[in-house]
C-alpha cells in the first residue's frame, strides 16, 4: 500500500479522476496507503485554514438560522461540525505509526477488512447527510446484515491499540477501517489507494436498515446506492470485492477481475453441479441479468486494469460520503 506526499495538483491520486473529486489534491506516493503533508506544520496551518475558511464563509447564514429560531450558538455548533469534517493528508508521524500498525496485520483478514469498510460507509444517506464512514458500524454488529464483522473489527482495534501505545497516535476507528481496507486490496494484490484522513467516530449506531438488502432486485440496489450518492458503475466496481472471501470466484485471498468473468457465465444455473450453484449471492447473480449493469460487468472482465481504475474511485468516493476534501 501506499503513501502520497502533498503536492499542489488537482485531484487524489493517480487513477481517480478529478471530475468525480473536485476538491481534492493530487499526491506523490511513497509507501502506506495514507496521504500525509509535506510538511507537520504545513498541514496543521493549511488545516486550520480550512476550517477558519468554512468557519467565515458560513457565519453569514448564523443570523439567518436565528431568525428561523435558532438561536447563535446552535448554529455555530453546526457550522464548526461542518468545518470539522474536511479531509486531510496525514501528519508524517501518523504516517509512520499506521505504516507500523499494518506490518503486523495478517493477510488472512482482508476480506473481513474490506467487508467492514462497506458496512460502515454503506449508510450514507445523501439527502440527509446522516451515516457514512463515522466507525459507528462497531455499535451495528447485532443486526443480521453485520455477521462475520466482528473479525475484522477486531483487527482495527488491535491496530488502534498499537499505534496509539507506540506512537503516541490517536487516530479514529473510521480512519483506520478505511485505511485498513485500502491496505486489503493492495496486500492481495489489487490496486494502490490513497487515503486522506480526519474522519470523525460517531458515539452511537446509524439507522437500522440502510446497508442494501444481498436480496433486493437490481433496480432496489441501484436505488440503494443512489441514496448513498453512488451511481451503477459504483455499484458494480464495489461488487468486484467480493472476489476475496471464498464465494467462488477464483483464489479468496486475491483482488483480481475474476468474479467479473465468472458472473458472465452464470455458473450457479448448473442444476448437476451443486458446488457451482452455491457461488456468489443474490446480489452478484442479478448483476449480468441487468443491460445496463451487463455492460459494465463485461468491460470489466475484458480488462483488469479498467476494473482496477473504477475500483480506486469507488472505493474513494465512497470512503469520502458526506466529508468534504481538502488539500495538504
Amino acid at each position: 500500500m501506499v503513501v502520497a506526499l502533498g503536492t499542489t495538483t488537482r485531484a487524489p491520486a493517480g487513477k481517480v479522476p478529478s471530475k468525480r473529486f473536485p476538491g481534492a489534491t493530487r499526491r506523490v506516493r511513497t509507501r502506506c496507503g495514507v496521504a500525509p503533508g509535506k510538511q507537520d506544520g504545513c498541514t496543521a496551518s493549511r488545516r486550520d485554514a480550512l476550517r477558519l475558511g468554512a468557519l467565515l464563509a458560513a457565519l453569514s447564514q448564523i443570523g439567518s438560522q436565528a431568525a428561523c429560531g435558532k438561536d447563535a450558538a446552535t448554529a455555530v455548533a453546526q457550522v464548526e461540525a461542518e468545518a470539522n469534517s474536511v479531509l486531510r493528508a496525514a501528519t508524517s508521524k501518523e504516517v509512520a505509526a499506521i505504516a507500523d500498525g499494518l506490518s503486523v496485520v495478517n493477510k488472512g483478514k482482508a476480506p473481513a477488512l474490506l467487508r467492514l469498510v462497506f458496512h460502515d460507509a454503506g449508510t450514507y444517506e445523501r439527502s440527509t447527510g446522516r451515516g457514512g464512514s463515522n466507525g459507528s458500524v462497531r455499535f451495528e454488529l447485532d443486526r443480521p446484515e453485520s455477521r462475520g464483522l466482528k473479525r475484522g473489527l477486531n483487527v482495527v482495534e488491535a491496530v488502534k491499540k498499537r499505534i496509539r501505545a507506540k506512537s503516541k497516535v490517536d487516530l479514529s476507528y473510521a480512519d483506520l477501517i478505511v485505511v485498513l481496507g485500502a491496505w486489503a486490496v493492495k496486500a492481495c494484490g489489487g490496486p494502490e489507494i490513497e487515503v486522506l484522513l480526519g474522519r470523525r467516530d460517531s458515539s452511537v449506531a446509524d439507522a437500522e436498515n440502510m446497508i442494501p438488502d444481498e436480496n433486493l432486485p437490481v433496480v432496489g440496489i441501484k436505488d440503494a446506492f443512489s441514496r448513498m450518492g453512488l451511481d451503477t458503475r459504483d455499484l458494480v466496481a464495489l461488487s468486484g470485492s467480493h472476489a476475496l472471501g471464498g464465494k467462488g470466484f477464483g483464489d479468496p485471498l486475491t483482488f483480481d477481475n475474476e468474479y467479473y468473468k465468472t458472473i458472465l457465465k452464470k455458473p450457479w444455473l448448473n442444476k448437476k453441479d451443486e458446488m457451482a450453484q452455491m457461488i456468489g449471492i443474490p446480489s452478484d447473480r442479478v448483476l449480468p441479468d441487468d443491460p445496463e449493469c451487463r455492460k459494465i460487468v463485461k468491460e470489466f472482465a475484458d480488462d483488469e486494469q479498467k476494473f482496477f481504475q473504477q475500483f480506486t474511485e469507488s472505493y474513494s468516493k465512497m470512503a469520502t460520503l458526506g466529508y468534504k476534501l481538502g488539500g495538504a
